[in-house]
């Protein structure tokens, strides 16, 4: 008897495992917590998208895990990215907006970066960035043709910034006469600097912060966005024309698309290799999902965060335009970026020396 009444028991049993079991395989993150990390301190404008999408991606997981952001800034984003792919647990649990340029510095042989560009696996770009150059109006710049007939002075962040390297870099392809000043690190001591005089432009910031802070300034016609340094144009300035467009040789032109390509990669979410495939699909889908939520929109719309996004899929041209370049484009970069860096330095030094005797 006692055999009979258990039967029923253990075929309920067998019926709830037989239902439960695809659930949770569908839900494989179901009680876990994930990770979203920014490569930058608190306030930068990484963080803010990464803060951004961690706001509202939990709620597009089936299994409902724990989102938190956090930071783990360092090195232009090595540090990150170096976490990523050497410490991080290979199931889908740590997700970071890598800047796309750090992958570039394996390419550079820079021995702090111990990760192989090729193997992270991408989740998901929040924004396709444009860089450019823009000048005051009282700078005397008017039209592309002026960044090679004078000196531009611009202002610059440090030597590892776009906003140093990307001027050293078109003077060496292009032929342009950017002289960058290092000591000015943010647009708003940028822009403050130009009303004042000190420099006439900045190169190597994107788009979507002059969208955010300064276009009531482009629409009264104080600042001047010359040119695009891009693999295409920002939809919202069709008129202003790309850099590339101005490249004389297939060297140039290879030099300037890899590093651009780190622009269009913009604010793309990565997780380390060997992350299983059913995790990788749920972290996409959960992605996607997220970007058309209205909730997310509405939030990105008041804090003026632009989105203009990418599948996993749609960021492929870019990837290979930033890792595919021939080895002997890459070597001559490297060796630009190598020099720049160490006048870069020397300027800095001479920087904190002034400011010490102040």
């Amino acid at each position: 008897m006692i055999g009979i009444r258990l039967l029923p028991v253990a075929l309920a049993a067998s019926v709830c495992l037989v239902q439960v079991m695809p659930a949770r395989a569908a839900e494989p993150f179901a009680g876990q917590t994930v990770y979203f990390s920014s490569s930058t301190d608190p306030g930068g404008g990484f963080d803010l998208y990464v803060r951004l999408m961690a706001r509202h991606i939990g709620v597009h997981f089936a299994g409902k895990p724990t989102i938190v952001a956090q930071n783990r800034p360092g090195g232009g984003g090595l540090v990150l990215a170096n976490y990523l792919y050497n410490v991080a647990p290979k199931d889908g649990t740590q997700v970071g907006m890598i800047p796309a340029y750090v992958l570039l510095e394996e390419r550079f042989k820079n021995p702090q970066a111990k990760f192989d560009p090729d193997k992270f696996i991408w989740v998901g770009n929040m924004n396709r960035e444009v860089d450019h150059c823009s000048v005051w109006h009282t700078s005397g710049i008017a039209r592309p043709e002026d960044f090679f007939d004078r000196e531009v002075i611009l202002g610059a962040s440090g030597v590892s910034g776009g906003s140093y390297m990307m001027p050293i870099l078109m003077n060496e392809e292009l032929g342009t006469k950017f002289r960058p000043l290092l000591g000015y690190e943010s647009n708003a001591k940028r822009t403050l600097s130009m009303q004042q005089g000190e420099i006439m432009g900045q190169c190597g910031t994107y788009l979507s912060s002059i969208k955010a802070s300064a276009m009531q300034d482009v629409n009264a016609g104080n600042l001047r966005i010359i040119w695009q340094m891009g693999l295409e144009k920002h939809p919202d300035f069709p008129n202003v024309p790309l850099a590339i467009e101005y490249a004389k040789t297939a060297e140039a032109r290879q030099m300037l698309e890899m590093f651009f390509a780190s622009a269009t990669m913009g604010r793309a979410f990565a997780i380390p290799p060997g992350v299983p495939d059913e995790r990788v699909t749920a972290l996409r889908a959960a992605f996607d999902a997220t970007i058309a939520d209205p909730a997310f929109q509405a939030e990105a719309e008041k804090a003026k965060i632009e989105v203009r996004p990418a599948t996993a899929k749609d960021m492929e041209p870019a990837l290979q335009k930033l890792l595919g370049a021939p080895p002997a484009v890459v070597d001559k970069a490297a060796a630009i970026l190598q020099a720049a860096r160490n006048r870069g330095e020397k300027q800095e030094q001479e920087l904190k020396a002034k400011s010490a005797e102040h």
